[in-house]
């Protein structure tokens, strides 16, 4: 069939009409494309000019400065701090040192304070410390926790090795009295690890350590079910522990 006619016109002026519009669009937009380039282009030649020597007009707000002159001042002065700081080569040369033995300073046993006489002391001199083992302070907070640990010792236990509770007397000795061994420990050396006297030659020492291995024989026989040979261990332990009080002063 054939197309009709006065459909097909309006089409056509819509189509010329749009063109028109297109080609006046692009002859505003070809001046102002021209015009940023030229612009760009004045830019670059004035930015270089000046970069290279040229003479800043008077007129200008914000000066560049001169890359060439502040990066010679610059070099010059990173040069004279580095043959500042340069040790001399008597100084730059490596120091060793064996076992403590030397200048070595990234050496283990020398990074200790010159003053301290132990080489395996990491602390300072006993002289100058500030933690003072023998002070009232900590000998009483060592015996307020032993009076109780004693306490349960002499007033528990007795009753559960008469009628046989090996799991509660476990618990007494391995809860409170845990820190029994360590607090008797530190009144018999005078001081903790590193500071008191750990010789266990002496007797204060001796007295200890036989009691602590009573502790452990009734807990051993407790476990046993030998509730007799407890308490034959029982006993011992609280004669053995009279005569450290004694020992110690306690």
């Amino acid at each position: 069939s054939e197309p009709d006619q006065n459909s097909f016109l309006p089409r056509l002026c819509l189509a010329r009409h749009r063109r028109d519009l297109c080609e006046l669009a692009l002859s505003e937009m070809a001046p102002r494309a021209r015009l940023l380039q030229v612009c760009a282009a004045a830019a670059g030649l004035l930015g270089a000019r000046h970069l290279f020597g040229g003479e800043p007009s008077k007129q200008e707000v914000f000066v560049t400065p001169n890359l060439r002159g502040e990066a010679a001042a610059a070099l010059a002065a990173a040069v004279l701090a580095g043959s500042v700081a340069m040790p001399s080569p008597a100084e730059a040369a490596l120091k060793y040192s064996v076992f403590g033995f030397g200048e070595g300073i990234s050496d283990v046993y020398n990074q200790i304070d010159a003053d301290q006489p132990n080489p395996y002391n990491v602390f300072s001199n006993p002289k100058d410390k500030i933690y003072k083992e023998q002070d009232k302070q900590y000998l009483d907070k060592k015996k307020v926790a032993l009076d109780e640990s004693f306490k349960r010792l002499e007033t528990q236990l007795p009753e559960l090795i008469k009628t046989r509770q090996c799991e509660n007397i476990n618990s007494v000795l391995t809860l409170q009295l845990g820190s029994m061994r360590a607090n008797m420990e530190y009144l018999t050396a005078g001081g903790s690890p590193g500071y008191g006297d750990f010789d266990e030659s002496k007797p204060a020492w001796k007295k200890a350590n036989a009691f602590f291995q009573k502790v452990v024989d009734i807990k051993v026989a407790a476990t046993s079910k030998k509730f007799d040979q407890a308490a034959v261990s029982y006993q011992k332990s609280l004669e053995l522990l009279d005569e450290w009080k004694k020992v110690v002063n306690y």
